[in-house]
């Protein structure tokens, strides 16, 4: 078995750096950010916030590694209810290609976030 060139713990870190960056981004912005939650949802400004903090949280614990496999999958739930809520209804009724692109972009990177929270999650030694 050969040894891994880059120590897990590394991209798990830069991982966990960047979520954080997102959720401090979330709670900093709430009010042009909420903008991008579908009306039918109530209290947009407020699922800003929590959503800002449940990222700030599961960055956190990836990087101490507690409840890092709840955390991973509660953070995998989060984008991928984004995806659904924000992204998929902005391809449907986008009125340019360029904002049906970015929705798109959006929804694949939102996936392949929520593939890696899982990952790390998995990967939890705790």
């Amino acid at each position: 078995m050969s040894k891994n060139v880059i120590q897990m713990e590394i991209p798990i870190f830069i991982f966990s750096i960047i979520i954080g960056l997102f959720g401090a981004n979330q709670i900093l912005n709430a009010a042009s950010m909420s903008q991008n939650i579908p009306g039918f949802l109530p209290a947009v400004k407020i699922l800003t916030y929590v959503s800002g903090v449940a990222l700030l949280l599961a960055a956190v614990s990836f990087i101490i590694d507690r409840m890092a496999r709840l955390a991973g999958y509660l953070l995998a739930l989060l984008l991928l209810i984004i995806v659904f809520s924000v992204d998929v209804p902005g391809i449907i009724h986008a009125h340019s290609l360029a904002a049906k692109s970015l929705f798109t972009t959006n929804a694949l990177k939102d996936t392949a976030i929520a593939m890696a929270a899982i990952i790390i999650g998995n990967l939890s030694k705790h």
